[in-house]
């Protein structure tokens, strides 16, 4: 994942911090997940993984929907 202060400035670094963020929400609904129903900690397998990421990639266009719709909003001229 992107740590340095440095901005992410094409598209290339974007989607694969997008990928990687997906990567982090898939893994932590999964862990959750699995804590609620008392099952181990172990590696997830391919199949819960995938089905948690596309919960995660919901999730993730959701929000940035919003962050286009503010930014959008603060754009705009007049009062906020």
């Amino acid at each position: 994942m992107h740590v340095s202060p440095d901005p992410i400035t094409t598209q290339e670094q974007a989607a694969q911090e997008r990928d990687t963020l997906l990567d982090l929400i898939a893994r932590g609904l999964y862990c959750t997940t699995a804590s609620a129903l008392g099952a181990g900690h172990d590696e997830p397998s391919t199949e819960p993984l995938m089905k948690a990421r596309t919960v995660a990639d919901d999730y993730l266009a959701a929000y940035e929907e919003w962050l286009v719709k503010l930014a959008a909003e603060n754009a705009a001229p007049g009062p906020q």
